[in-house]
């Protein structure tokens, strides 16, 4: 699974680094890098506005995550994708069939890298707060110094009172709007067990093994 993540913005804009908005950022970024591991619930959805023959995909599922390590595990209903930090495991449940790979941070299955935009190097603008259901949102643009990313622009809603995204969406420069909604954030202790994929539990399970 891939996610991609025209600067069309005035460099005058640009240039200037919105003080509100920075700081948001760093707060936001510091309560992440905080956690030693967490569990959160996600949905998302991608659709390329330039090619309207294409369907929109929609998922949703949750996330095992430690951050500092690359670990994580996510489950999807039909698709369970679990990470040590260095092999990947890919488990097509209805086909109990399992792909085995080299995990490679900036290929491949890309939710865990949403997590990490905060330390890219890049513009950012407060474009508005609200009250949702009675909770403070911001909403932030950050726009890519380089132009050599597959994004042009990453809106991130910030809660307030939990300093963690409560919304992530990309607009790449093909087309294609990548929008995750995430929930119900939870601190808890992850043991090394959950990400790895034991195949003896799967009688039957074809491997294949690709490392």
């Amino acid at each position: 699974m891939r996610t991609l993540w025209p600067l069309l913005f005035g460099s005058l804009l640009l240039a200037q680094v919105d003080p509100k908005a920075d700081n948001l950022i760093k707060r936001s970024r510091k309560k992440l890098r905080s956690l030693e591991s967490f569990t959160v619930q996600f949905s998302y959805q991608v659709e390329n506005k330039a090619d309207t023959t294409q369907k929109r995909i929609s998922k949703a599922g949750t996330l095992r995550y430690r951050p500092r390590q690359n670990k994580f595990a996510v489950d999807m209903g039909d698709l369970l994708i679990v990470c040590d930090g260095q092999t990947m495991w890919q488990y097509l449940k209805k086909e109990n069939e399992v792909t085995i790979t080299p995990y490679n941070p900036k290929e491949g299955f890309s939710l865990d890298r949403i997590f990490r935009i905060y330390d890219q190097d890049m513009k950012v603008r407060l474009d508005k707060s609200e009250t949702y259901k009675g909770q403070t949102i911001h909403k932030i643009s950050l726009f890519p110094i380089s132009d050599t990313t597959d994004y042009f622009r990453v809106e991130v809603w910030i809660s307030e009172a939990a300093e963690l995204p409560q919304r992530i969406k990309f607009s790449h420069r093909d087309g294609t709007v990548v929008d995750y909604e995430l929930k119900n954030f939870q601190v808890v202790s992850l043991p090394d067990s959950e990400f790895v994929f034991d195949t003896r539990k799967y009688p039957g399970i074809s491997v294949v093994d690709l490392r």
